[in-house]
């Protein structure tokens, strides 16, 4: 069975989280965690925000690699800082990373800029059109991280802790 991104259980138009690793102008790994849209079976959309490393080298290269998981700890340290060198992997593109449930190489194809203004203040971002190929699937019961999902969860962590909330605390919070 050949591999696609609906193989993976992702499906187009939905925002799902990974890590993604691209080479740093050094040739060093760097990994940075951020949402990947599915836009058909071989396409996704990176949106990139000015000013991280991650877009200062994909911009460069035209490349990156996607790495699913569900690991929080991978994330943790993506975000932070980067995974320690043992984590990574050499690819023929690039790194991905060892710990991942999948991995997949994506090659730009388009890039759109895009200048918004929204709860954070003015920003810039950049949306990169990229062709899949290379995917390598090392768990197959993995599912990958949808960011509605996600949402949907902590908002019901929330809600469960309304009632336990004092009064003035529910008095003083807006929602919406």
């Amino acid at each position: 069975m050949t591999l696609n991104l609906y193989s993976l259980n992702m499906d187009k138009g939905l925002h799902y989280e990974a890590i993604v690793t691209t080479q740093n102008e050094d040739g060093t790994p760097n990994a940075a965690p951020m949402g990947v849209i599915c836009k058909g079976p071989d396409q996704v959309v990176l949106r990139l925000h000015e000013g991280s490393h991650t877009i200062a080298n994909v911009k460069r290269e035209k490349k990156f690699y996607v790495n699913l998981s569900r690991d929080p700890l991978l994330f943790t340290y993506s975000l932070i800082s980067n995974p320690p060198a043992t984590e990574f992997k050499k690819e023929k593109h690039g790194f991905s990373l060892k710990n991942a449930d999948t991995s997949f190489f994506g090659q730009v194809h388009h890039e759109k800029k895009v200048e918004k203004k929204d709860a954070m203040g003015e920003n810039v971002t950049i949306m990169f059109h990229s062709q899949v190929q290379d995917i390598k699937q090392y768990k197959t019961e993995s599912e990958p991280l949808n960011r509605a999902i996600c949402g949907i969860i902590e908002a019901l962590v929330n809600l469960s802790r309304v009632k336990r909330a004092p009064a003035e605390k529910k008095r003083n919070t807006q929602i919406g």
